[in-house]
Formats: C-alpha cells, sequence, structure tokens
C-alpha cells in the first residue's frame, strides 16, 4: 500500500459489557423499582449501552427519560483501532486530544496506526471537533468513518448536530444550538 493511496479507516474495538442482571437486581433491590424498565418497554430495540445509561438516569431519578442522556455518557468507555497517514494522524489526535491512545508507524511508508480509548463523552467531543467544514477532508472523512461506527452500534448522540455534505464526499457536523 502507498502512502497516497491510503485512506483512513478506524473499527471499534472495545465496546463495554455491562451485566445487567447484576445491576438491575441490586438497583431494583435497593430502590424498589426496576430502572430499565422505561427502556425496556419501549417500542425501538435500544443498544445495551442506551438501556445502561437510561437505568443510570432513572437511578438518579425514577422520572427521567429513557434514552442517551448527555450527562451520562462519562460512564461508558470505547476503543477504537485506527489507520492514517502520519501528517493526518497529528491532526485526528489533537481532535481527540483528552482520550488515550497509542500510535505506532506501519510497514507502509508514512502511515500509522492508534489505538484511540474514551468515554463516550469524549467521543462525542471528539467526532464533533474533527468533523468541521474546516478540518481537512482525510481528518474528517476518519471522523466520519468514526461516527458511522458509533451511528452502527446504536449510539446517536450527535442529535444536537446536523450532517452536511462536505464538497468532497464527506460530511461535516453542524452545531444546530449555534444556528
Amino acid at each position: 500500500m502507498h502512502a497516497d493511496a491510503m485512506h483512513a479507516d478506524a473499527v471499534l474495538i472495545i465496546k463495554p459489557h455491562i451485566d445487567f442482571k447484576t445491576l438491575l437486581g441490586l438497583s431494583s433491590e435497593a430502590l424498589g423499582y426496576n430502572p430499565a424498565e422505561k427502556s425496556d418497554a419501549g417500542i425501538l430495540d435500544v443498544s445495551d449501552v442506551e438501556r445502561f445509561i437510561s437505568a443510570l438516569a432513572a437511578i438518579r431519578d425514577q422520572k427521567s427519560p429513557a434514552g442517551l442522556i448527555a450527562g451520562l455518557l462519562t460512564h461508558v468507555s470505547f476503543s477504537v483501532f485506527l489507520a492514517c497517514e502520519e501528517r493526518d494522524m497529528i491532526d485526528v489526535l489533537q481532535s481527540a486530544a483528552a482520550m488515550s491512545f497509542v500510535v505506532a508507524d506501519t510497514v507502509a511508508r508514512g502511515v500509522q496506526v492508534a489505538v484511540i480509548s474514551g468515554t463516550l463523552a469524549q467521543w462525542r467531543d471528539a467526532v464533533s471537533n474533527g468533523s468541521t467544514l474546516a478540518t481537512e477532508g482525510e481528518v474528517r472523512l476518519c471522523f466520519n468513518r468514526i461516527h458511522s461506527l458509533f451511528e452502527g452500534a446504536g449510539l446517536d448522540v450527535w442529535t444536537d448536530f446536523r450532517v452536511r455534505p462536505a464538497p468532497d464526499k464527506t460530511f461535516y457536523l453542524e452545531d444546530k444550538r449555534n444556528c
């Protein structure tokens, strides 16, 4: 593979495993209600992460709505394996500055790989920061792929953003709160 032909790619390699039997058993006994009741009663299938965050919200406040509550996204962590050109990796890591990472050169000249780990809140911020119109296309492509990984896992934490097409066939995230 030549560095000129390298396009960023990303794979979600670590997702949380939640022991619902223990969590719901203990919390139901302690609280007198099932904190996952609202997410379990929903019409749509929800991811384990959404169910967990909904349960956390219900532990805090039984009347809270089910869903991905922004203030609780720090309770789950994910790791992504990423490959991209060395010059783009610097920008990727700057957007993900709050997260832990390991970077290495590959056998392909000018290409690096990284494992980046962070909470769902940190990933939300990194993808938002790396998916702006001002971001270089290859870096934005990298964050577009990461965005798609989380969306594919049922974790749409970018509801405050609009997905807009960029001229280079990538997309950028436009913050609805600033419009």
